[in-house]
C-alpha cells in the first residue's frame, strides 16, 4: 500500500521511546538541524548501548527505563514528563514516538502534542492505535520536522491519491474478495446546507445497486439508519445508522446496541431542552435526532458559533458518564459513552456475513470525516481505508480521493471491472 509522510511544525523537544528499532543517525541528524532537542528511552542494556553509539553527539541522551518501572503506567509517564523537564521543553510542544504500543499505552501523558507509533510488519498499525496513538508512521524516515515557525504545533500528512497508486492498491486485492463500506454524507453524497436534502442521484444509486449485485456493499453514517436507508432505497445493501448503534441488511441481518436502548429517555430530554434553547437562541442552528444520538449542525449559524454550541454541550452531560461530545463536519453530536464506534459496526458486519478472515476478504471503507477514523483504525492492517477529501485530524486512511467526483470515479471503476 502507498507510504503516508508525516510533516510536523512547531514543536521543541521528540522523545524516543524504542524497544528494537534503531534509528538511521542520518533521520535524528535532520531531525535535529530543525532545532528541536531528542531524548530517547530504551529498557535494554545492550539496545540503550548500541543507540547510544548510532546517535552519539545528535541526542540529549539515551535513558535506561527500568522494566519494573515500565510496567506503571503512572510511574513511566511521570519519568518522561520529568525528562520533557528537563529538556526545558513544554508537553504541548513536544512529541512522543514509539516503536511498541505498549509504550504509548504506559508513557502517553494527556496534553502533550503528538503520540505516534512506528509500525513494523510484525506489530503492526491497529495495535498502536488501540493503545492510543494519535497517528502511526509507516516509517521513522518519512517523518520530517521542519524548522521553528512560532505558533501552536501543527502536523500535516501526504497521503497517496488511489490513482496514482492503481497497481499497489489493485494488487492488494489479489485472492481475496472485497467488502465495500461507505460513509453517506461527504462520500456518496456532497455536504449541503439542507441535510434533509441530501439525496443521491439516480446514476449513484444504479452504481450502488450493480456493485451490490456482485459483493457486499454496507453503508455506515452518523444518520439515522432509516433516514439512510429511505435516501438510498436499496434492498440489497445493508444499512448501519447512528455510528453503528442500530443495523439491518439483507436476509435478516438486524442489531441494535441494547446498552443504547436504556438511554434513550435521557437523549429524548437533552433533545427538548437543545431545541428550546439552543436551537432558539442561535440563527442557523439546527437540532436532528438521530436514533441514538442528537446532532447540532452549526453549519448556518454566525461564525464563532462553536463555541457557544460545545460550552451547552458541555453543560447539559456534565457530571453524565453515560453520554459524550463527537465531532464532524460543522457538526457536534450528544452520543451514548459506549465503546461502540462505526470500526466496531465493520467488525459486526464483517462478523455476521462469515467474512472474519482477513487472507481470503479484504473490507474497504470509504469515508470523508473525523468519525470515519474509527473504521480507518479498525482497517489498519486487515482492511483498506480511503479518506475523501480533508478533515481536521491526521487520517489512518491508506489511500485517498479528493472529492464525491473522485468517489463516483472510483465507483465506476468497481462495477466495470472485472478483475476484482
Amino acid at each position: 500500500m502507498g507510504t503516508k509522510n508525516l510533516n510536523i511544525y512547531n514543536i521543541d523537544a521528540a522523545v524516543l521511546v524504542l524497544h528494537k528499532l534503531m534509528p538511521e543517525a542520518a533521520t535524528i541528524k535532520r531531525w535535529k538541524s530543525s532545532g528541536i532537542k531528542i531524548s530517547v528511552f530504551c529498557i535494554d542494556e545492550v539496545f540503550a548501548d548500541k543507540l547510544s553509539a548510532q546517535l552519539e553527539g545528535l541526542s540529549e541522551g539515551v535513558h535506561l527505563l527500568p522494566q519494573n518501572v515500565s510496567k506503571r503506567n503512572n510511574k513511566s509517564t511521570y519519568i518522561l514528563k520529568e525528562r520533557i523537564k528537563n529538556l526545558g521543553a513544554g508537553l504541548k510542544k513536544t512529541i512522543l514516538l514509539a516503536d511498541h504500543p505498549s509504550s504509548i499505552a504506559k508513557m502517553k501523558p494527556t496534553g502533550i502534542a503528538l503520540s505516534a507509533g512506528l509500525s513494523n510488519d510484525k506489530t503492526g498499525k491497529k495495535a498502536f492505535y488501540d493503545s492510543g496513538a494519535d497517528i502511526v508512521a509507516d516509517n521513522i524516515d518519512n517523518i520530517t520536522i521542519h524548522n521553528d515557525e512560532g505558533g501552536s504545533p501543527r502536523f500535516s500528512q501526504s497521503i497517496p491519491g488511489i490513482f496514482e497508486q492503481f497497481e499497489g492498491f489493485t494488487a492488494s486485492l489479489e485472492n481475496k474478495k472485497p467488502v465495500f463500506f461507505f460513509d453517506y454524507d461527504g462520500t456518496l453524497t456532497p455536504i449541503i446546507n439542507d441535510p434533509e436534502k441530501a439525496y443521491i442521484s439516480e446514476e449513484k444509486r444504479e452504481l450502488l445497486k450493480k456493485l451490490s449485485e456482485k459483493y457486499s456493499v454496507a453503508v455506515v453514517s452518523g444518520r439515522d439508519m432509516m433516514d439512510i436507508k429511505s435516501f438510498i432505497g436499496l434492498d440489497s445493501i445493508i444499512y448501519a445508522g447512528s455510528h453503528g448503534f442500530r443495523i439491518s441488511g439483507p436476509d435478516g441481518m438486524h442489531m441494535i446496541h441494547e446498552k443504547a436502548l436504556e438511554l434513550l429517555p435521557a437523549l429524548d430530554r437533552m433533545e427538548k431542552e437543545l431545541v428550546n434553547t439552543l436551537e432558539k437562541d442561535i440563527p442557523g442552528i439546527s437540532i436532528e435526532r438521530k436514533y441514538f444520538a442528537i446532532a447540532i449542525h452549526y453549519r448556518n449559524a454566525p461564525p464563532g458559533s462553536f463555541n457557544a454550541v460545545k460550552e451547552h454541550a458541555d453543560r447539559l452531560i456534565a457530571g453524565n458518564s453515560d453520554f459524550k461530545k463527537g465531532r464532524g463536519k460543522k457538526i457536534l453530536e450528544i452520543k451514548p459513552s459506549l465503546d461502540w464506534h462505526k470500526g466496531k459496526a465493520v467488525e459486526w458486519i464483517m462478523n455476521s456475513l462469515g467474512f472474519s478472515f482477513p487472507d481470503r476478504y479484504l473490507p474497504m471503507y470509504i469515508g470523508d470525516d473525523i468519525t470515519d477514523e474509527d473504521a480507518f483504525r479498525t482497517l489498519a492492517d486487515d482492511g483498506i481505508g480511503l479518506l475523501v477529501g480533508r478533515h481536521s485530524q491526521l487520517s489512518a486512511a491508506h489511500y485517498h480521493l479528493q472529492n464525491v467526483e473522485e468517489v463516483d470515479r472510483f465507483l465506476k471503476y468497481l462495477v466495470d471491472s472485472s478483475g476484482l
